[in-house]
């Protein structure tokens, strides 16, 4: 019989035997890049079945893949889907800390823990209670969690939670972390009434469990976002992964803030949502690039107030200022360049100061302009063997800029 991920209940049963352990830390131990498979294949196939050499060689791959993604991801459990899908290690950990200090004491309820990436980080600190649908990525978390030593902190459960909560048999817990499905069938869900479950279903959840936290995607529209919750928009590596509503004791007075991880350890910034300043801009200023996490939370008076900048366009996300003081609390939160030039935004225009300026690398950057950078780079006149530039493609009002800059 096979499940709706494509395996049958025997491969599944053979990914977790021990005749299939021997096999994958052999395939540990090779490159597995495409050009190997065929020869990779072959060799498997002299001890286990076509079938089972795919299994495992596909579980490989994976598992090289989520290195960035899991501690000793070569001992844990993945498909391809449900990894793209699981929270990144760091941003796991950093949520399941903040809902340890601020949720009363007792269990968490994990509702839709895939192959167990946040239910591993949450039972490092309490004991988890953990639903999945799907019985291949929940018999995956059951041994991921064996795998780290931390079987004994979480009760799997197969059921759909949602159905549990209408019937009146969710477990007692002190708190529960969602993270219902966004997407159905190949297609992107939109809108918090969208989801699987929705919204409506996740509130009647959080009035029996006042300490809830969801998963969201970080383009949620803060117009549904509901009243008096707390949103919280998580970088990493530069990139703004995901968001957090949070209710009831978790929701930080319902305000909203930006954490950013930095590869050291995390840094959050709160937003007033007050005005920022506006100013000039001028040649000779440092550009402050806010982390998109921070441009999603909105702190930009706070920020400007730590680096004694202000905005050049309200509509702008780009702040301007002097240079800041070594170890600047701002630092985790931007990235710094300094501008030499301004100019009217034409290809022209490029192409002539690249080659005054002697750049022969250069890191193309936009905010504002609908022109895509990346569509230009083929056109550029880069000087062979010239220095690093950053050409910044932007606008004030309606008048599209130039800036040509270097990064401190």
């Amino acid at each position: 019989m096979a499940n709706k991920r494509g395996f049958t209940e025997p491969m599944e049963d053979f990914l977790l035997s021990s005749q299939a352990e021997e096999g994958l830390r052999a395939l540990g131990q090779q490159n597995l890049a495409n050009q190997y498979h065929l020869a990779l294949l072959t060799q498997l196939r002299a001890t286990y079945t076509p079938e089972q050499a795919g299994a495992l060689l596909s579980l490989a791959i994976t598992r090289q893949k989520a290195a960035d993604k899991f501690p000793e991801a070569d001992r844990l459990f993945f498909t391809p889907e449900a990894l793209e899908q699981a929270t990144t290690w760091p941003i796991a950990q950093h949520r399941a800390a903040y809902l340890h200090r601020h949720a009363p004491p007792g269990p968490v309820l994990d509702l839709g823990c895939g192959i167990g990436g946040d239910t591993l980080a949450l039972a490092r600190h309490r004991s988890v209670i953990a639903y999945e649908t799907d019985p291949m990525r929940l018999r995956f978390a059951q041994a991921n969690a064996a795998a780290l030593g931390l079987a004994g902190q979480v009760d799997f459960r197969l059921a759909d939670w949602a159905e549990e909560l209408a019937g009146d048999r969710l477990p007692f817990a002190a708190a529960a972390f969602a993270d219902p499905a966004r997407r159905a069938e190949g297609r992107r869900l939109f809108g918090l009434e969208q989801m699987i479950p929705p919204l409506s279903v996740l509130l009647r959840l959080q009035a029996r469990i006042p300490a809830l936290g969801v998963k969201m995607a970080p383009g949620v529209a803060d117009a549904e976002i509901p009243a008096g919750c707390g949103v919280e928009f998580i970088s990493h590596q530069r990139t703004c992964k995901e968001a957090a509503l949070w209710f009831g004791p978790l929701a930080n007075g319902g305000k909203r803030w930006a954490s950013v991880y930095d590869g050291e350890g995390w840094h959050s910034l709160e937003a007033s949502l007050a005005l920022p300043p506006v100013g000039d801009l001028l040649p000779g200023q440092y550009l402050y690039e806010p982390d998109p996490a921070v441009v999603r939370a909105g702190p930009f008076a706070e920020l400007c107030g730590m680096l004694d900048a202000h905005l050049f366009d309200p509509q702008i996300a780009y702040l301007v200022g002097p240079l800041p003081s070594p170890g600047s609390e701002a630092a985790p939160f931007v990235q710094t360049f300094q501008i030499e030039e301004i100019h009217p935004f034409s290809l022209k225009t490029l192409n002539r100061r690249l080659q005054a300026l002697n750049i022969g690398q250069v890191e193309l950057k936009r905010r504002g302009p609908p022109i895509e950078p990346e569509s230009l780079r083929p056109r550029l006149r880069l000087v062979e063997g010239g220095r690093p530039g950053v050409a910044i493609l932007t606008r004030r009002g309606d008048e599209r800029l130039l800036l040509m800059a270097r990064r401190v």
